[in-house]
């Protein structure tokens, strides 16, 4: 009998005995998704400046968002709140896509592993798969490559906005409270920037549902020196800075 952990034994099969579209609920949302990394309240600050409506609702027993329909430069989008972990937020975006949602833009924090600026923009390429979310939606492998003709059409509507920003790869972990110093080491090493919770995941949910995805970072904590381990402000001031850089990004790019 094979050792080998279950992780690695992908199936290709395209139905589930569940699918995320099992309920039939009456939603349709807008193909291009802001997904939001950033507290309800950022949310809610957003939309006061913005026309929006409901247009649906997610139900788990702990996470419960308002979909958003919002209208931007008179673009209309989709805007949700998203649940921090791969494992859930690859579950609401699979069934956000079920429903609609083809381009996705997501954002949020990421620790630094380098010496960087807290609130820096980054976008990354390529994401290193330390969680599990990524192998129940493809094949085995240490990452994820987010290049894509999307990524540059995101990519130039920063650069028309005159934003800075770098591409970089980034760690996605599950293990928020078991970023060692060996595993930090090993991972810069590798080429990693930043380390967050959810980039492979999604991306690898969003190749296998074979729709649009890219992400923007900004750095929170620094982890740039771990004998002086730094938590700043979490990134704070990036969350309604995030809100607005992507809204207006997504609304320049074409459904």
């Amino acid at each position: 009998m094979s050792e080998e952990p279950f992780i690695l034994d992908f199936d290709k099969n395209q139905h589930a005995v569940l699918e995320p579209n099992h309920d039939q609920l009456p939603f349709h949302f807008h193909s291009r998704l802001l997904y939001a990394f950033v507290p309800k309240d950022n949310i809610d600050d957003f939309l006061t400046k913005h026309p929006h409506k409901i247009i649906g609702a997610f139900d788990s027993i702990s996470f419960q968002p308002n979909i958003y329909e919002v209208e931007i430069n008179n673009e209309k989008l989709t805007l949700c709140q998203a649940p921090l972990g791969a494992p859930a937020a690859v579950q609401l975006l699979d069934w956000l896509i079920s429903y609609g949602v083809k381009k996705v833009l997501a954002f949020g924090n990421a620790g630094a592993l380098e010496d960087l600026p807290e609130n820096a923009m980054l976008i990354p390429t390529r994401a290193i798969r330390d969680e599990g979310t990524s192998f129940h939606y493809m094949g085995p492998g240490r990452y994820i490559d987010l290049k894509s003709e999307y990524l540059s059409e995101v990519e130039k509507a920063v650069n028309e906005f005159g934003l800075e920003y770098d591409e970089i790869t980034t760690w996605t972990t599950d293990g928020f409270f078991r970023e060692t110093p060996k595993k930090v080491a090993q991972f810069r090493q590798l080429g990693a920037a930043t380390v967050e919770m959810e980039c492979a995941g999604m991306a690898a949910c969003a190749q296998f549902r074979k729709i649009d995805f890219a992400q923007i970072l900004f750095t929170a904590d620094t982890l740039a020196n771990m004998e002086n381990y730094d938590e700043r402000d979490w990134g704070s001031e990036s969350h309604s800075a995030g809100l607005d850089i992507g809204s207006q990004v997504l609304a320049k790019i074409k459904e």
